[in-house]
C-alpha cells in the first residue's frame, strides 16, 4: 500500500504536466485554425494581401488532419494559379471556391450550423472605402508616371530660409 502511494505522489506533477501540455497543445492548434478563420473571412472581399497570403499558406500545415479542407484549398489554389481565370467568370468562380473553403473551415472550428455558406457570402464593404482605395491608386499610378518621365530634379535653395 505505502508503495501505490509513494508512486502516486511520484507520478502526479509528471501526469498534472503532461495533461497541461496536451491541453495547451491543443488550445494552440484551435487559436491557429481561429486565426486563419478570422483572417480569411475578414479579407473575403478584398484583393489579395501578405496577410491573406500568408494564412491561405499555412492551411496545409494548421488543417493537416482535415482532407475535405486542403481538398478545397488545393482546388482553390489552382484555380488562383489558373491565367484562364483571369475574367469576370472565373474571378466569379474563385470566389465560390473561396468561400466554400471557408465555410468548411468554420464548420472545423466548431461553427457547425452557426456558419453557414449563407453568412460567409455575406460582405459589408461600403463604396466610400472602396472610393478611398480607388484614389490612392490613381495618386500613386500618376506620382509613379510623373517619377519615370521625369529626367532630373532641380533643388533651388529659397533665399533667407536655413536648415
Amino acid at each position: 500500500m505505502e508503495i501505490v502511494n509513494v508512486l502516486a505522489i511520484m507520478l502526479s506533477p509528471v501526469i498534472a504536466v503532461l495533461i497541461t501540455m496536451f491541453l495547451q497543445s491543443r488550445k494552440d492548434k484551435k487559436n491557429a485554425k481561429m486565426n486563419i478563420f478570422i483572417t480569411l473571412m475578414s479579407t473575403r472581399n478584398r484583393a489579395p494581401s501578405e496577410e491573406i497570403v500568408r494564412a491561405l499558406n499555412m492551411i496545409d500545415v494548421i488543417f493537416s488532419k482535415d482532407k475535405n479542407i486542403r481538398r478545397l484549398w488545393s482546388e482553390y489554389f489552382g484555380m488562383l494559379s489558373n491565367e484562364g481565370l483571369s475574367n469576370p467568370v472565373g474571378w466569379k468562380q474563385r470566389e465560390q471556391k473561396n468561400l466554400e473553403m471557408i465555410t468548411a473551415i468554420a464548420k472545423n472550428i466548431g461553427y457547425k450550423n452557426e456558419i453557414t455558406s449563407l453568412d460567409v457570402d455575406k460582405v459589408y464593404y461600403p463604396v466610400g472605402l472602396q472610393n478611398q482605395l480607388d484614389n490612392a491608386s490613381e495618386i500613386l499610378n500618376e506620382l509613379k508616371r510623373v517619377l519615370k518621365e521625369t529626367k532630373a530634379l532641380s533643388i533651388i535653395p529659397l533665399e533667407g530660409k536655413r536648415s
